[in-house]
């Protein structure tokens, strides 16, 4: 059978090819060992993770927890700020003793309702969508190196440090400042990046250092950590931070053989280029690792910004699945003092729809503010695109008849998603002339995609912008050309 990603088995066919019990495949797939998917409530196997845990002959029993994180205390912190303390159980993954601290104004957006004190339940979930989830390419071949059990223990290990925000979780009994732990001013390791964006073997996979060469066990009374921003990066593609004269970028890749994302990214990035303002989207390029293209584009956020998902802000005003998410996103952002947020939300739907974009969920755009201030509340340039340009369709699904994705993440059906736009006195339709030659230009780059596709990419798109245009024309902005 199929997948997304490739050949997929049932559990009994893995459990055949592994030597064990059906019931253990589960458990290997609970823990990250395995890629799986869902199909209705059955789970279906990565064949190519199979085939590769086959072949490392891996020791029986159960995936190992690291000791050193199996229950541990920690101060959650925000710069140097002493947020909240709690207790984290490594082998359940789950949290206790969770107790505020003098810093619990800068708690994380997302670490329960704003209007009342985080419990362990809070801190919990927001732990899970911190980590590198389960099913991330290459992941369970980093576990073994390194020798874990799970992903939430490799963020452990790098004490949860990122580079979108200032949270980290600094040890019992460790003494030791922002300044001296956190990305921006002393750098991190690479390899395990590497590992993590190509299944290349890590060169230093036992005690990563810093940027000058310090031990990462320098803190006094510290244990070693993996000194890696990846550990604490989510999403479900291959990625990666660099450092490259003085810039972080984030390095991420595609899927399957035709590699489309990548290539989407810059094509969206064309797209935006024609449509919005500069500070309005993040720019993505293409570049070559290893043989294989991915796309790059800089960090939004730094040491005194942070990038708040639109899942946290959700969460922060109890707005949840079930509710007009979009009528209460947008009365969080009027109550936060965000300016211009109706209309920027518009941007992004109309983006959405002409690029073909299923993949707006709530942690692919938000919001940036000001740590230390707490303020500064504003709309985060739209990131994220690589899941448009119908990088799941074939060409004969595109040449059949008009193609409907599944839009995210205000309503399902496109059409439906675009009506909610209000303000459209922005949309320039002159501004797409010559858009339909991006298509060619950019999609040809990619050597894996055939004209047909191509063509076939032109002639849905050109009728989403005829959809947009007419939306306009309905609305009032004269729209000439088309």
């Amino acid at each position: 059978m199929q997948g997304k990603g490739g050949p997929v088995l049932t559990t009994k066919e893995a459990a055949a090819l592994l030597g064990v019990s059906p019931r253990r495949v589960n458990n290997l797939i609970e823990v990250g060992a395995l890629k799986a998917q869902k199909f209705g409530r059955a789970w279906m196997v990565d064949e190519a993770s199979v085939r590769e845990r086959v072949q490392a002959k891996p020791q029986r029993g159960r995936p190992r927890a690291d000791a050193g994180v199996e229950t541990a205390r920690y101060t959650l912190m925000c710069h140097d700020h002493e947020v909240l303390a709690f207790t984290y159980h490594g082998r359940t993954g789950s949290v206790a003793a969770v107790e505020p601290l003098d810093g619990i104004a800068w708690k994380p957006f997302g670490v329960g309702r704003r209007d009342r004190e985080p419990n362990r339940y809070d801190m919990a979930e927001w732990l899970r969508d911190r980590a590198i989830p389960g099913l991330r390419p290459h992941l369970p071949s980093a576990l073994r190196d390194l020798a874990v059990r799970t992903p939430a223990v490799l963020m452990f290990q790098s004490w949860g440090l990122s580079l979108s925000d200032p949270y980290w979780f600094r040890p019992e009994g460790v003494e030791v400042s922002w300044a001296a732990v956190n990305y921006y001013d002393n750098g991190y390791d690479e390899d395990f990046g590497d590992l993590m964006l190509t299944g290349l073997s890590p060169r230093n996979a036992g005690e990563p250092a810093f940027a000058d060469g310090r031990p990462a066990s320098g803190a006094k009374g510290a244990p070693a950590i993996t000194r890696s921003p990846d550990t604490a990066t989510n999403g479900m593609l291959s990625k990666t931070w660099v450092r490259r004269r003085g810039t972080d970028y984030l390095i991420k890749g595609g899927t399957g053989n035709e590699n489309r994302e990548p290539y989407n990214e810059k094509l969206a990035t064309r797209l935006l280029e024609r449509l919005l303002d500069p500070n309005e989207f993040v720019p993505y390029t293409v570049t070559e690792r290893h043989g294989r293209a991915y796309s790059s584009c800089a960090n939004m956020a730094g040491p005194d910004t942070e990038l708040i998902p639109a899942q946290d802000v959700l969460t922060a005003f109890g707005i949840t699945e079930g509710r007009d998410l979009h009528t209460g996103y947008l009365r969080a952002l009027e109550e936060l003092g965000v300016e211009d947020g109706r209309r920027l939300i518009d941007k992004m739907i109309v983006a959405d729809y002409l690029m073909a974009n299923f993949d707006r969920h709530t942690h692919n755009f938000g919001l940036l503010r000001s740590v230390e201030g707490l303020d500064g509340y504003r709309i985060a340039p739209l990131f994220d695109h690589g899941c448009g340009f119908y990088s799941r369709a074939t060409t004969a699904e595109l040449e059949a008849r008009p193609y409907v994705w599944e839009s995210h993440p205000f309503r399902e059906y496109p059409s439906q998603q675009l009506a909610l736009v209000e303000d459209l006195g922005w949309y320039d339709p002159s501004a797409l002339d010559g858009f339909l030659d991006d298509i060619a230009e950019v999609l040809g780059e990619n050597p894996e995609i055939d004209e047909r596709f191509i063509a076939a990419v032109q002639k849905q798109t050109e009728r989403q912008i005829q959809t947009v245009n007419d939306l306009a024309a309905e609305r009032g902005v004269v729209v000439a050309g088309w």
